[in-house]
């Protein structure tokens, strides 16, 4: 019991701990520029506990109590861990949606567990949050909801020297009113509001995103060129944030960034950190001088737009990972500009959409053992991947090249290269290679899906030499302007993840009468009836992956009756017991290459 008790004091001293650095800032007074770039001084209070300072802590699903604001029992609601709050003190709130219009009337910090799921609702009724006295501190709410009245709002501040940072203000009638001055407003994103701000009197507002904001972003700081005006006096944002406070974060410091070269130039960021992007337009130019991991939320929804100048991506180090993106709109006015440009060694570029630069991807000479797969790569002014010389070692598969100005792929002057399980469609060429490279993967594997291979499929096995038709084309499809040929062309767009089962279907015996393997009475039999030996003949085809065998049972499925591995696929089923039951089922599977299954079975009666 006392162990369990120890637990529970650690556990909360951990958290106190926590709590407190998240909550220390610089400095207790700083100076911000006016409409008019006067400066003025904001007191900041840096709510940093004193010795006599308490955390009280709220947590909504707390509704059986009791409740006294410790760890252990937290108030369930926040108005309550204010009443009880002292002047310094905390209220932290864990995640949760709180249904509450609270006042706060004590100097005090304010802070939730997490911006994105820590909600204060109004549920459209009155003032979500309101201020009326100086030195309060909130961060890291969701604000939501205010009431219609034109004196509603997600804020109200009635007070002076307050600090509101991290928080998203949504749906509300006016975002923040502030009715005192020298409030610090800082890195909240005003979203879906009638009106997002309104002041009677001078604040310090700055670096806020607003979601009704359009300016351009010409140098590509991640701040607004024009600055953002705030009605009811001269007081303007004049550093408007582009995206959304926490659009790119590290994923290992925690550290948010306005803009994604900050995140990988900062200090802190190291090898093998993960640099996380939001679903956004970036309109920036990246200069890739660390092994980070660069993550799109989504490849669709995330992208980097290069607005027509330059490379949109260099990597000029080793191991460089990038994953989610539209990369799009490099510079045209010179055939070594690319949506990426990798002067490296050992990077790995997937999932991504590369489209509409003057090449796709440009691997520069000696960048060596890079990896390019999973991307769709279209609509390139020139070529969609261009290999430069003497980049070896290089393995692009699984891409999807489409629609390309040139070429799909493009090599001069680089060897050992492998290329396969790629899509080639529509390129003017498909592909161009004046070195020894390797563009299939052999034989049952494959490689590469050709829109203009004109080859037949009637053969199968490694040799082509078999009757019956396994997804790859019977000839070589050349490679142009060189000694190369895809040895094994698919005859169906590759999809690396073949999770279709196969078509499989028993063509033989059908409804009749069969006698010595013959079939009678086809048309006024409704059932199967088998007199001595029968053949038994199966369908099997897979568009993926091809057919790998075709199993035969009869009854029972634990026990296979043969295997043929070769088309067309049959069992010749013999003479059965004088004395047996007659009735049987007979039972089919085929199984694909990767190892996706499908049945079929025919009823019968048979007899000798």
């Amino acid at each position: 019991m006392k162990s369990k008790t120890n637990m529970h004091q650690l556990a909360k001293i951990l958290l106190i701990i926590c709590v407190n650095l998240t909550l220390v800032l610089p400095a207790t007074a700083a100076y911000f520029e006016t409409s008019n770039n006067q400066k003025i001084t904001t007191k900041i209070y840096n709510n940093i506990p004193n010795l006599d300072s308490d955390i009280i802590y709220v947590n909504h699903n707390n509704t059986e109590g009791p409740w006294n604001g410790t760890l252990e029992c937290p108030y369930q609601y926040i108005q309550d861990g204010i009443d009880n709050a002292g002047p310094c003190d905390t209220v932290f709130v864990f995640n949760g949606e709180y249904f509450e219009n609270i006042v706060i009337y004590k100097s005090i910090t304010l802070k939730a567990e997490n911006t994105e799921t820590t909600i204060i609702n109004g549920q459209e009724y009155g003032t979500v949050v309101m201020l009326t006295t100086s030195y309060i501190y909130i961060t890291d709410f969701t604000i939501k909801n205010s009431g219609t009245n034109l004196n509603n709002a997600g804020i109200v501040i009635h007070s002076s020297y307050n600090n509101i940072q991290r928080c998203n203000i949504v749906n509300n009638n006016v975002g923040i009113q502030i009715y005192g001055q020298n409030n610090y407003i800082r890195f909240n994103n005003f979203m879906q509001n009638t009106q997002n701000a309104h002041t009677e009197k001078t604040n310090a507002i700055s670096k806020n995103y607003r979601d009704n904001h359009i300016t351009e972003d010409n140098n590509e700081d991640g701040i607004g060129d024009n600055p953002y005006n705030i009605s009811g006096n001269t007081t303007k944002d004049n550093y408007p944030l582009i995206h959304i406070y926490g659009s790119i974060q590290n994923l290992e410091t925690q550290e948010i960034f306005i803009t994604i070269q900050d995140a990988i130039n900062h200090e802190t960021t190291e090898t093998g950190d993960t640099i996380f992007v939001k679903s956004d337009t970036y309109h920036e130019h990246l200069n890739i001088e660390k092994s980070i991991i660069l993550l799109g939320e989504n490849s669709e929804t995330t992208i980097i737009n290069g607005r027509n100048q330059d490379n949109v991506i260099e990597i000029y180090t080793n191991t460089v990972q990038i994953n989610s993106f539209t990369i799009k709109n490099s510079g045209n006015d010179s055939n070594e500009l690319a949506g990426i440009c990798i002067f490296s060694n050992l990077n790995y570029i997937r999932n991504c959409n590369i489209e509409n630069n003057y090449q796709g991807i440009i691997l520069k000479s000696c960048s060596e053992e890079n990896k390019i797969s999973k991307n769709n790569i279209q609509n390139n002014n020139w070529n969609g991947i261009y290999l430069c010389p003497s980049s070896t070692s290089n393995t692009i598969i699984t891409n999807t090249l489409e629609t390309n100005a040139y070429a799909g792929i493009a090599i001069v002057d680089s060897s050992y290269n492998t290329i396969h399980h790629n899509n080639f469609i529509n390129n003017y060429i498909n592909a161009y290679d004046n070195s020894n490279n390797i563009w299939d993967s052999g034989y049952p594997s494959g490689g590469n899906y050709w829109s203009d291979y004109t080859g037949n499929d009637i053969y199968s096995g490694p040799n082509q030499d078999q009757p019956g038709s396994d997804g790859i084309g019977d000839s070589p499809y050349p490679i142009q302007d060189g000694i190369n040929s895809d040895h094994y062309p698919l005859q169906y767009i590759y999809q690396e993840e073949d999770t279709i089962p196969p078509i499989v279907k028993i063509t033989s015996p059908q409804n009749g009468l069969y006698i010595r393997n013959r079939q009678l009475f086809p048309r006024f039999l409704q059932s199967t009836i088998i007199f001595g030996t029968i053949t038994i003949e199966v369908d099997a085809s897979d568009a993926h992956s091809g057919i790998k065998h075709v199993v035969f049972y009869i009854d029972n499925h634990n026990h296979e009756k043969h295997i043929d591995d070769t088309p067309p696929y049959e069992w010749t089923w013999g003479r059965t017991p004088l004395l047996d039951i007659h009735k049987y089922t007979i039972k089919v599977k085929a199984i694909d290459n990767a190892g996706n299954e499908e049945f079929d079975t025919k009823v019968v009666k048979k007899y000798f």
